[in-house]
């Protein structure tokens, strides 16, 4: 190839490339183009030409506006400002020469041709960092019909800063600026090939400004470690393929005279043989200017570092990487002393004795079955028996032929056996033809006899599927006869933790549950009752139903004299004079106070029971006085009777006068540990004294002693908390949760990315050791550090002279995953995109540190990602296995020796005045109590999106109780929030505007940071609720209760949305509103005129999901005060996620935005508070034990 040419990427698809060859004609001088096909292999002659087919976008115009983005965005102080958006799946081409695709530096560069570059894609507004992408609620806003393909006119230019961090390359058209992301496939290999060495070029340079004695061995480790935006690997010869471009941009730099003489610059320049200059296009517009004013923005340490191009690549464990194998397309960098190498000959082997046992099976399953005889001629039960001359005794594993329909505790012939022999295929398995089971015994009446079984399944018969360990059991709780001659062979199954090394033996280790999918320990008594109990009292399995039947039937409970004294119903003890929850039609529970029992004798008892109702003082609304809080536990008596069936109660509860506690602190220690409340009639203010309550003595007198247990229990967790590991922690918000709701942890480290929130984290929690890492580099140094191979120590991105504290070994691991690319509502999903490999980075975590406990938190998307999807069209991502990233950390997990479960959880359910649901998962080590997931202790009437539909089950699993009308408390109010908080209204700079009387008028002015309170500031009432008088637990030094300021025209607007619930930009005056939302032409009336833009608060409903991009006309833009002329300030969004005012939020540019993105990615305190109880409950359960076993030694004997 002539050194004339320069070679340049066109197209690739099917595994090939084009390359168009520019240059001299060697005769006449004159420029030279053709287009050909080249394999990778080599050359190939066929001539070809590649044009951009035009895929009917919206034509750009001044008018253009996009749902996300400030429909006022031409108003500014500068007339010359355009709006910055996001331009994605695009392609640059030329319309003058057919629509041929050309490269984007061609606007600079002469090749002879007179061309005109225009672009076509996607476009979206422009959030400061993806993760605003996908935050909220898929039930809050629409989703990806809010997709827009746009036309863009001529490109004036584009610039690329190479003194920036971030990466981005942005193009100018007449309308707007526009930040290139990811191009149609069919651009993508011109795109990487302008992009790649200038990204390099880019890193290089801020690389060397930025630690001037940086050396070339050094950088080059780093750029080994990232990924580019195409999700390949950089490598040092992408470096020398860059020389160029890398020559050119030093050249061209502002600061060369500094850089020229820097280590790293002058080494790379040295490897730069010299070569001819571009030639540039005559009138070539200057793309080394700066980029739009929203470069201000791209300073910001925090967007840098969690932009997608500053990643560092995935690290993961031998273990995970395994696992990981042919699921995810990153080059993950695996960290650890590897496993020897499978012996593949010896795979091999193994799998053609496993197809050759397979068939053994299937013959032998299609044959003749023959004499039964039985061993021990006169026992119903006989110990064995014999089936084809082959012996089968109580406790052997066996294979049973399955049949289409899964199982659900009963036997079918099987109709899944082929024909022929030869029809089986060699990938088959055995599972894929049998069923595994256990013989408990044998009964032969009736006769010919049955086996009695317990069932076991397959791990690929579980939520696992095609994810599951070969050879791994897990058993159920589900029991069977089956006729004698159903049993085909034995199989050879352990009671181990790993797999055997014969390929035709099995293990097991957990039961699985397959009503819930969850993954837990196998109890001693399964064992035991099999092994030394008698036929037909040895299955656990009966007993366990027995007990679920009784517990489904109405039994009399009895004192100790003999007298009727209550009814035990579905594993709840009911008793004269207990307090019951029962059910409501609608909102939460009702309350009552058990008079009498009205049992019914018939074939089945059906009781009826006599209550007194009693009601609760927070719906009293109006009538209750300003002293008195509005305590959701608070009740009162009435004289009301009501007679409910037995069926409708849900539980006993707890309650007792407020007399009954000698101080407000040994109250609110009971509220604080037991769904209880403090009794009062609010007839006449009639106080309730211990003296005119009759309660259950046997029930009251466990109570108060089980208070008094659990207190010496937390006494003594105090002393041995479970030390805590948060990574990805952001503020440390579902950690502080855990921690508050426990009582029994110590969160010692959090790692984070971003420099603010860790911060935050300094602020709020200084005796927490920080790792401002990612959290790739500070596993990648704790491995090797416990691996003694001293690796170079980490620094601290907020302060590079301070170095990273070693990690400390954790009892338990917290890990909120950064989530936008598992959401439904994220509109650029990209097959491949390795953030969202973090969780195998955070499983990484798990096998190195391995914790007791494990809690993992995302958004409710997580449950249909899956790793080896590909990419089928723009962001819509398809094919890979079904909930294969659910099935992934699952199947991890279980090979570490964790028990699992998990759910869906509505924060709304535990006391945050906000919808907002998201998806738990708790693991706990073999042998550990797993804890449970919470009980909703609020009535929501939001119950969307909490069940989750599993590949192998027709049933939905749904781990909580849903139903309204079962809660104890009624939902938390935006008004019960945030009422408290002080009131003030927007106003314009230079306005004359009035305000209204007795509400202070902040300016609001663009100038300023923020506009509102800061400091101690007095609040605007005392304490109205329970959730108010929490947040205000503790002073503050700084309540941070302001809110982003804007330009005055927005200004104006929010001030004139009436002051009424569910208002929005269509209430705005004819003079207030602009061409681009009234005209029914305009591209929000195309969108029907979207409510919500400039929406308002209702006080008596709930937050809808707080997400990290909050503004008036975002996706999320339900975000105006209820009671005031302004959006929310940063402290009631705090409040919505359940932050108490004490805590405060640093951000490193002082910026809203910053705090607004570390509120809305937190997972809410009283979540977080109500699975911190259920791990109480569990080590609590598990402490008891323990004491129960203890073996007490007298050391004066």
């Amino acid at each position: 190839m002539s050194p004339h040419h320069t070679r340049r990427l066109l197209f690739n698809r099917k595994r090939q490339v084009h390359i168009r060859l520019e240059g001299l004609h060697p005769s006449n001088g004159k420029a030279t183009c053709s287009t050909i096909l080249v394999s990778r292999s080599g050359v190939n002659c066929l001539l070809v030409t590649s044009f951009y087919r035009h895929r009917g976008g919206e034509l750009e115009s001044p008018d253009l506006v996009i749902i996300g983005e400030d429909p006022f965005a031409d108003e500014d102080d500068d007339p010359n400002a355009k709006p910055v958006r996001v331009l994605s799946d695009f392609a640059i081409y030329d319309p003058k020469h057919r629509n041929e695709m050309v490269l984007l530096s061609s606007i600079e560069e002469d090749d002879g041709v007179d061309r005109q570059f225009e672009a076509e894609g996607i476009v979206s507004p422009y959030y400061q960092n993806d993760e605003d992408e996908g935050q909220e609620d898929d039930d809050d806003i629409e989703d990806n019909s809010e997709l827009k393909m746009v036309k863009l006119g001529a490109i004036l230019r584009y610039t690329f800063d190479y003194t920036e961090t971030d990466g981005k390359v942005y193009i100018e058209t007449q309308f707007a600026w526009y930040i290139l992301d990811a191009p149609v496939a069919e651009y993508e290999p011109l795109f990487q090939h302008f992009f790649k060495p200038r990204r390099i070029s880019q890193m290089i340079i801020t690389s060397a400004l930025k630690s001037p004695r940086i050396t070339y061995e050094e950088f080059l480790g780093r750029l080994i470690m990232k990924v580019d935006i195409f999700g390949a690997t950089y490598q040092e010869k992408h470096l020398l393929d860059a020389l160029s471009i890398i020559q050119d941009a030093v050249n061209e730099c502002e600061e060369y005279e500094k850089l020229k003489d820097l280590p790293l610059i002058r080494h790379v320049l040295r490897k730069s043989s010299s070569s001819q200059p571009r030639l540039r296009r005559k009138n070539a517009p200057n793309t080394r200017g700066k980029p739009p004013p929203i470069k201000a923005l791209m300073g910001n340490l925090d967007i840098a570092l969690l932009d997608r191009e500053n990643a560092v690549s995935t690290h993961v464990t031998p273990l995970i990487a395994s696992l990981a194998q042919g699921l995810v397309s990153e080059d993950l960098v695996v960290v650890g002393v590897r496993p020897p190498p499978d012996n593949k000959t010896s795979k091999e082997k193994q799998k053609l004795a496993a197809h050759q046992r397979l068939c053994e099976l299937i013959l032998k399953a299609k044959g003749e079955r023959k004499m039964v005889e039985r061993i021990g001629q006169d026992s119903r039960y006989p110990t064995a028996v014999v089936i084809n001359g082959e012996t089968f005794r109580n406790g052997d594993f066996v294979v049973i032929p399955r049949s289409h329909d899964n199982y659900k505790g009963y036997y079918k012939p099987s109709d899944l056996l082929p024909d022929n022999i030869e029809d089986v295929d060699p990938t088959s398995t055995i599972a894929d033809y049998f069923w595994f089971a256990q013989i408990v015994h044998c009964d032969m009446d009736p006769s010919p006899g049955h086996f009695h079984v317990q069932w076991l399944q397959h791990s690929t018969q579980t939520m696992l599927e095609e994810l599951g360990h070969p050879q791994e059991l897990f058993w159920n709780d589900i029991c069977e006869n089956v006729p004698l001659g159903a049993v085909i062979d034995k199989v050879k199954v352990h009671e181990i933790s790993e797999p055997p090394e014969n390929s035709d033996e099995y293990f097991v280790k957990f039961v699985y549950d397959i009503n819930q999918a969850t993954y837990t320990s196998i109890v001693p008594e399964r064992r035991e009752l099999v092994a030394f109990s008698l036929p037909p009292f040895n299955c656990t399995i009966c007993r366990l139903l027995d007990q679920r039947d009784q517990e489904k039937s109405e039994n009399k409970l009895r004192d100790e004299k003999g007298n009727t004294n209550g009814v035990a119903f579905r594993g709840e003890k009911y008793h004269f004079e207990d307090f019951v929850l029962y059910h409501a039609q609608q909102g939460p529970a009702h309350l009552g106070y058990i008079v009498d029992f009205r049992i019914i004798n018939n074939r089945k008892l059906r009781s009826e029971v006599y209550l007194r109702r009693l009601g609760r003082i927070s719906s009293l609304g109006n009538v209750l006085p300003d002293n008195v809080l509005k305590d959701e536990r608070h009740v009162f008596l009435t004289d009301e009777k009501v007679t409910v069936p037995l069926q409708d109660l849900i539980c006993v509860c707890n309650v007792f006068t407020k007399e009954s506690f000698n101080s407000d602190s040994h109250l609110k220690s009971w509220l604080a540990s037991f769904p209880s409340v403090n009794v009062k009639s609010w007839d006449q203010h009639k106080q309730v004294r211990p003296s005119d309550l009759e309660v259950c003595t046997p029930c009251t007198r466990s109570a108060l002693e089980e208070l008094k247990t659990l207190k010496r229990f937390l006494e003594d967790a105090e002393c041995r908390p479970l030390k805590t590991l948060d990574i990805f922690g952001g503020v440390g918000a579902f950690s502080m949760g855990l921690g508050e709701g426990s009582g029994c942890l110590e969160v010692t480290d959090v790692v984070e990315l971003a420099p603010s929130a860790v911060k935050t984290v300094m602020r709020n929690f200084p005796n927490v050791a920080v790792h401002n890492r990612c959290a790739n580099e500070v596993l990648r140094y704790s491995i090797k550090e416990k691996l003694g191979q001293k690796p170079k120590p980490l620094r601290q991105h907020y302060d590079e002279r301070i170095i990273l504290p070693s990690l400390k070994t954790p009892d338990l691991i917290v890990a909120g995953v950064p989530c936008q690319t598992h959401s439904r509502l994220n509109r650029f999903k990209r097959a491949g995109d390795k953030k969202s490999n973090l969780i195998l980075t955070a499983l990484s975590f798990v096998d190195h540190l391995r914790p007791k406990l494990f809690y993992f938190e995302n958004v409710p998307g997580f449950k249909e990602f899956t790793f080896d999807a590909v990419q089928s069209a723009p962001y819509t991502v398809k094919g890979g296995i079904p909930m294969g990233g659910l099935k992934f950390v699952i199947r991890a997990l279980i090979d570490m020796g964790y028990q699992v479960r998990f759910g869906m959880l509505q924060a709304g359910h535990y006391g945050t005045p906000q919808r907002r649901h998201r998806f738990f998962l708790i693991a706990a080590v073999d042998g550990h109590p797993l804890p449970e997931l919470p009980q909703p202790s609020h009535d929501f009437p939001d119950n969307y999106g909490l069940g989750i539909k599993l590949e192998s089950s027709e049933e939905w699993i749904r781990p909580i109780r849903v139903a309204n009308g079962t809660a104890p408390h009624p939902f938390v109010t935006i008004d019960d929030a945030i009422s408290d908080l002080p009131r003030f209204d927007w106003k314009p700079p230079r306005s004359s505007l009035n305000g209204r009387s007795g509400i202070p008028q902040m300016i609001c002015d663009p100038a300023s940071k923020h506009c509102g309170y800061s400091g101690n500031v007095r609040y605007h009432h005392e304490v109205k609720t329970s959730y108010q008088e929490a947040a205000r637990s503790k002073g503050t030094k700084n309540l941070q209760h302001f809110t982003r300021t804007f330009k005055p025209e927005k200004v104006k607007r929010v001030i004139a949305i009436p002051l009424s619930a569910g208002a929005d930009y269509r209430s705005l005056p004819p003079d207030l509103l602009e061409w681009q939302i009234s005209n029914p032409l305009s591209s929000v009336a195309k969108s029907n005129f979207r409510p919500g833009i400039y929406g308002r608060l209702d006080q008596n409903l709930f937050f809808p999901t707080t997400v990290t991009n909050m503004d008036t006309t975002a996706k999320q833009s339900h975000v105006l005060n209820p009671y005031c002329h302004r959006m929310v300030t940063v402290r009631e969004l705090a409040r919505s996620q359940g932050f108490p005012d004490h805590f405060v939020f640093e951000a490193s540019d002082d910026g809203v935005v910053t705090m607004h993105r570390q509120i809305g990615n937190a997972v809410p305190i009283p979540v977080g508070v109500a699975l911190g109880r259920e791990l109480r409950k569990a080590r609590f359960k598990e402490w008891l034990a323990n004491r129960q076993n203890a073996i007490v030694v007298n050391i004066e004997e």
